[in-house]
């Protein structure tokens, strides 16, 4: 599937895809574009899960965007441990 912009993605947001987009961010525009969105998943059971992060890497495309490759976390715990480890090295990191 091609997306025409992709400032113009946008998850399935409704009660029957089961996703809610929480938030988002572009980490990386280019010929190569990576978008992280958080988001929280519809159990089969009707309840809410998460928040999952969802990293999608999208290529440029003769007529648009496409979606490459993914990344989705699966449990709010890993999601937990990613932001603990972002934090402890922080300090690597420039300015």
């Amino acid at each position: 599937m091609l997306y025409p912009d992709i400032d113009d993605l946008v998850l399935e947001h409704d009660d029957e895809s089961g996703i809610e987009e929480l938030g988002r961010r572009v980490l990386a525009r280019g010929p190569w574009t990576t978008v992280a969105f958080l988001v929280r998943t519809r159990a089969p059971g009707g309840a809410w899960e998460g928040p999952h992060l969802w990293l999608h890497r999208y290529q440029r495309a003769a007529q648009g965007w496409k979606l490459v490759s993914r990344f989705r976390t699966t449990e709010p715990e890993q999601l937990a441990a990613l932001l603990g480890a972002l934090g402890d090295w922080k300090e690597f990191l420039p300015g």
